[in-house]
């Protein structure tokens, strides 16, 4: 081991024994998976893996993921449905692993996406990177596994970079196309003012049709493009992203979220079929 792999080593460390991790929903007991002392040695592989709910929170976390979609039937890991601000940008099959809603706060999936608004919380951010390769890998988006992939994100608004230190999907999308072994582009801005989540089902999409710009220098043409988000709502903003990177000369598009509020389905569901534009 070299001197600058254990100097390296040594703060994260002291910082695993110093401040041990705690499970993001009740923020009392330790999460489930391996003891402390395993997750910071640098041969283990699943370091980054670690899962960031307690015993108790995980099984709530795994309710999420089994809710049905009142559309489709579906449980949330295997539903497909994309809200109409999708379909209206050329996607018919929105992909998410877990149901989030809004009004239940206390839930493991509240908090967990609420975990991941700070990019500093290294252990919330890795479990989201590593749902979302997964889901990646089994949804057979692009008919298997064509060359040149790219993956993207919707960003975040400008005022909450300055309110939470930085842009959550940034780090989770760079991290999904290193275990997904795609490539990563820093492919949007968003200039809004105001916070979408505040807005109704037209201001979403109006703000977001305005907002959203594709940065100078993305190169998207020819490429198999895949855009992340932490919720899909109304779509608005996947779906702006959606038509910048077809008019960018995107090849195939899909999108991907963590979490889908199930408020806004389409009206009726593809059976099949590849989630493109």
């Amino acid at each position: 081991m070299s001197g600058k792999t254990i100097f390296s080593f040594l703060p994260r460390a002291a910082a695993e024994y110093l401040y041990p991790a705690r499970c993001v929903c009740c923020r009392k007991s330790k999460p489930k998976g391996k003891p402390t002392s395993e997750y910071i040695l640098l041969d283990d592989p699943d370091a980054d893996l670690r899962q960031v709910f307690c015993d108790s929170c995980a099984e709530d976390f795994k309710k999420s993921c089994d809710t049905v979609c009142r559309r489709c039937g579906r449980r949330a890991y295997a539903c497909e449905c994309a809200p109409d601000a999708l379909r209206a940008a050329g996607i018919r099959r929105a992909f998410a692993c877990f149901t989030y809603e809004k009004g239940h706060r206390d839930s493991a999936a509240s908090q967990f996406i609420y975990s991941l608004k700070g990019t500093e919380n290294r252990d919330s951010v890795n479990f989201a990177a590593h749902l979302l390769s997964k889901r990646i890998a089994i949804s057979g988006v692009f008919g298997g596994a064509p060359t040149d992939v790219v993956l993207t994100f919707a960003p975040r608004g400008a005022k909450n970079i300055r309110k939470y230190g930085g842009d959550h999907m940034k780090a989770i999308t760079e991290l999904t196309a290193k275990y997904c072994g795609c490539a990563f582009a820093d492919a949007f801005a968003n200039i809004a003012r105001g916070e979408q989540k505040k807005r109704g089902l037209y201001e979403r999409e109006h703000s977001a049709s305005e907002s959203i710009m594709l940065k100078d220098g993305a190169a998207l043409t020819g490429k198999n493009v895949i855009i992340l988000d932490d919720i899909i709502t109304s779509g608005a903003t996947l779906g702006a992203c959606v038509t910048l990177a077809h008019d960018a000369g995107a090849a195939q598009i899909a999108v991907f979220a963590l979490a889908k509020t199930g408020r806004h389905s389409p009206r009726n569901v593809d059976a099949g079929g590849g989630g493109e534009k």
